[in-house]
């Protein structure tokens, strides 16, 4: 057996390959990014003629990078993007762009109709979805009415993890427990996909979706000439079902066992607490689903935007920090925060921002949703508006804790991956904010840790998910809170609960 497994994150705005050895050390890495399409406002698409070369592109230079005989990489894994709707023809062509998870053209109507077919409770039940435009149902009803031709064309309906692994040479169509979640077509209690909601809801045929696999890690193909000369990966390498890409990040922190909690800040911010039990939140706004390979679940919220909001923030403001840092080969995102935000206070001097660039999900489940800096003076500095981004996304994040805590789910610790955790301000803030202490991991991609270790599971390097994670995860540093900075949050916070309230149903 070789020494090398790939993990393969195919993300919103970009995707990043990791080369590991069986202990979880990273040994190579390339990030490549690709654009998303806004054909009308609140539409999100994505072209997979950008994405596929730059999948293939980015392992070819991880592994040229990593001085590795490429021979000794055993498999490849993928974490991916999951609640996109793909319409496919018979001949696997795609039939119009992807449309995109952060897409909010599907709102109440569409809700309504399906409502008018199945009722609240029974659909919470069997798709652990609280039902609104973040997950998948929404967008199959709006393409099957606004689309109708394209809609008919469809030989299969299908996320990303299924067609990414096609490209890179699966025999057929396959998805993960995790992703199949996130179509709202899954029996999450029952780890199967649900025929009640396939036929009746969406009136498709049950040969319209991937085939669904429990089995961790599955080996679903192998790398032949054409892609191995495009990706550098050997001639007979595994391609392995991965996971959506949260439940790669929760895998890669350690997230087997019942209680623990991970929370992810990259383009998407979630926190996952891991449940020997499917439960239920009484109020409909927490997500169900299978923790894929492991048998149990994770309950969970998200935001749509979350570090999304900070990347807008530099694009739109940052013009002297990205100069800045092309000068001096910096980060500029670490200029915003070492440079600027540090500079202001907790509470940033009474700035408070509302990071829903994208309609607020999570513990505020609303399309509508805008973001918004409020409280303004001719005092303000822009290191006041840079801390108070930083600062509305914790607080986002920290909403989301406290929806779980209300549904009765304990958190206690949290393990923080994506790319806040490569921050220690905002690792320290969020720790301040939540009251919680929080841990990093050594591997901070462990989106693509994740990826690799289902590989490894699939191609016999780990015996299990426990084997896997044992032997790979590691905690790097750990964060407590300071409870000096409290009080003064918690009042900030509670600005930023009432500025969503005062805007809510009023400019939204």
């Amino acid at each position: 057996m070789g020494k090398y497994l790939v993990g393969i994150d195919e993300g919103t705005t970009g995707c990043k390959t990791c080369i590991f050895d069986f202990e979880g050390n990273l040994v190579g890495t390339d990030y490549r990014e690709y654009p998303c399409y806004y054909p009308h406002p609140g539409w999100v698409e994505q072209k997979s003629e950008d994405i596929t070369p730059a999948l293939f592109a980015s392992i070819k230079s991880a592994i040229e990078g990593s001085g590795i005989d490429p021979k000794e990489i055993v498999a490849l894994g993928l974490s991916s993007q999951a609640g996109p709707v793909g319409l496919v023809d018979k001949d696997g062509k795609m039939i119009r762009d992807w449309v995109g998870w952060q897409d909010v053209r599907a709102q109440q109507p569409e809700c309504d109709e399906i409502l008018s077919m199945i009722p609240h409770d029974e659909y919470y039940a069997i798709t652990g979805d609280p039902l609104g435009f973040t997950l998948s149902a929404a967008r199959k009803i709006w393409l099957k009415h606004n689309e109708p031709e394209n809609w008919a064309k469809a030989a299969k309906v299908i996320d990303m993890q299924e067609y990414f692994l096609k490209e890179f040479g699966a025999d057929g169509y396959y998805t993960d427990l995790s992703s199949a979640s996130r179509a709202s077509a899954c029996d999450v209690n029952n780890h199967c996909w649900s025929k009640r909601m396939i036929e009746d809801i969406y009136g498709m045929r049950m040969d319209q979706v991937a085939e669904l696999t429990t089995e961790c890690g599955r080996v679903v193909g192998h790398i032949n000439e054409e892609i191995s000369e495009k990706t550098g990966l050997p001639v007979g390498c595994n391609i392995c079902v991965g996971a959506h890409d949260q439940n790669c990040n929760t895998f890669g922190c350690g997230g087997v066992d019942d209680g623990t909690a991970v929370m992810v800040i990259g383009t998407f911010g979630s926190c996952f607490v891991v449940s020997d039990k499917p439960i239920r939140d009484p109020n409909k706004k927490l997500i169900v689903k299978g923790n894929h390979g492991v048998g149990n679940w994770t309950i969970e919220a998200f935001s749509n935007a979350a570090a999304s909001s900070f990347r807008w923030y530099r694009d739109t403001f940052g013009d002297i920090e990205k100069q800045i840092a092309k000068e001096t080969g910096k980060d500029p995102y670490d200029i915003m925060t070492a440079s600027m935000a540090e500079d202001s206070v907790p509470g940033s001097n009474g700035i408070t921002f509302l990071s829903f660039l994208q309609g607020a999900a999570g513990a505020r489940i609303n399309a509508n949703a805008k973001g918004a800096f409020l409280g303004i003076t001719l005092g303000t500095k822009k290191a006041d508006m840079a801390r108070s981004v930083i600062e509305g996304i914790c607080f986002e994040m920290y909403d989301i804790i406290r929806a779980e805590e209300a549904a009765g789910i304990e958190v206690n610790t949290i393990r923080l991956t994506g790319g806040a955790a490569k921050s220690p301000f905002w690792c320290q803030m969020l720790a301040d904010i939540t009251g919680k202490k929080i841990l990093t991991l050594k591997a901070s991609e462990s989106g693509c840790l994740g990826a690799a270790l289902y590989a490894g599971i699939g191609s016999g390097v780990y015996k299990d998910c426990h084997d896997a994670t044992n032997r790979a995860v590691k905690i790097a540093n750990e964060y407590n809170p300071d409870p000096s900075k409290f009080d003064v949050y918690q009042k900030a916070f509670q600005r930023w609960c009432d500025a969503y309230d005062a805007l809510d149903g009023r400019f939204y």
